[in-house]
């Protein structure tokens, strides 16, 4: 199985919306945000996760590279995304002590 790895402006955004606040200060101080003011605010938080992101999971699980290489032609077309690669799961060749099953990595996939 492959996924497509990679970081895109919605998850970037969703993690800003839930970082930046409604409104400034605390106690007596505490002001509400003008709509353009948290606006502006979600839009800088959102651009700094773009460039501080690590890459994630972007699609389910496709059976073969070519269709991976498709969901990232797709992806590009519709928004802003960078790091996209292709990854699959390779064994380690060491077993979990605990349950004895392999040990799986995320491996890029090369061609």
């Amino acid at each position: 199985m492959f996924f497509v790895y990679g970081v895109n402006m919605s998850i970037a955004r969703k993690a800003a919306l839930k970082k930046v606040l409604t409104y400034e200060g605390s106690g007596d101080n505490r002001r509400e945000l003008s709509q353009e003011e948290y606006e502006k605010q979600v839009k800088e938080q959102t651009q700094a996760n773009f460039n501080k992101m690590k890459p994630q999971r972007l699609s389910h699980s496709l059976s073969t590279p070519n269709l991976c290489a498709e969901f990232i032609e797709l992806a590009n077309t519709q928004e802003q995304h960078k790091h996209l690669q292709i990854r699959y799961r390779k064994p380690t060749g060491k077993l979990n002590p605990k349950t004895k099953k392999p040990q799986m990595s995320w491996e890029v996939y090369t061609g």
